[in-house]
């Protein structure tokens, strides 16, 4: 038993070896070369595989294949941390073939790739907006399909992210006594992210702002949307300590 095991092992090393030191030129069988594509996939040999699928997809443009070749195109692009190649491949893709059975996975992958991009609430949020619009449009205009709840989970952290970065200028308008700054950054959380996990704080931020230029009316509504909206919460009792 254990000498079967051991050949067995030895088989499967020798069969990775050969992969990874695998000719990448292509035969003159389309569906050949494809199943050579997905091999190298398989093993994880994500540059060699997108090397290898650039030509497939460039001498055989008609094939069967083709298409299948073009999602693990974007497949071994997003593996391999090329997240800017996968957005690329991703964005031709789902114009080229609007509705293809694969459009959701693109998306998916358009989402991911730019997600991948995005940087913490300290940075500028442009990716995280480009993710969060296209995560949403997915669950949209395909409610049930296979991402939706990993999008919807996205769709939550990135909602968070942006919402956080908007308060961190507000403070750091706040913190210098610019308050009509201030409080334009905090009216976007309030307007915009109020499902945010950093509302409440926000909006704290937001009424005290108003009462810094005697806007006692506007901080007052404010203190009212905390009270109904985030009952309990640290940041509504505090508020409620301004007045």
């Amino acid at each position: 038993m254990m000498r079967i095991y051991f050949i067995f092992t030895t088989l499967m090393t020798l069969m990775l070896a050969s992969c990874a030191t695998a000719d990448l030129s292509l035969s003159e069988s389309a569906e050949r070369d494809y199943f050579k594509a997905e091999r190298l996939v398989q093993s994880e040999q994500y540059a060699r595989a997108g090397q290898y699928l650039q030509k497939y997809i460039a001498n055989y443009p008609y094939s069967k294949y083709a298409t299948a070749a073009q999602i693990l195109r974007i497949k071994t692009a997003y593996l391999n941390d090329e997240f800017i190649l996968s957005e690329t491949l991703t964005s031709r893709f789902i114009t080229a073939h609007p509705e293809h059975p694969q459009r959701d996975y693109a998306e998916y992958t358009l989402g991911m790739s730019y997600y991948e991009q995005s940087e913490s609430a300290k940075h500028e949020q442009v990716f995280s907006k480009k993710a969060k619009d296209t995560f949403l449009a997915l669950n949209k205009r395909n409610p049930n399909n296979a991402y939706a709840q990993e999008a919807i989970q996205k769709i939550q952290i990135l909602t968070n992210r942006i919402a956080e970065h908007e308060m961190i200028i507000g403070k750091f308008y706040y913190e210098r006594h610019l308050y009509v700054g201030a409080i334009n950054r905090f009216i976007v959380v309030k307007n915009k992210f109020i499902e945010s996990n950093i509302a409440p704080e926000s909006l704290y931020w937001l009424a005290a702002s108003y009462l810094a230029l005697q806007q006692k009316v506007y901080a007052h509504e404010v203190i009212q949307q905390l009270q109904s909206t985030f009952a309990g919460n640290a940041w509504q009792k505090k508020a409620e300590k301004l007045i």
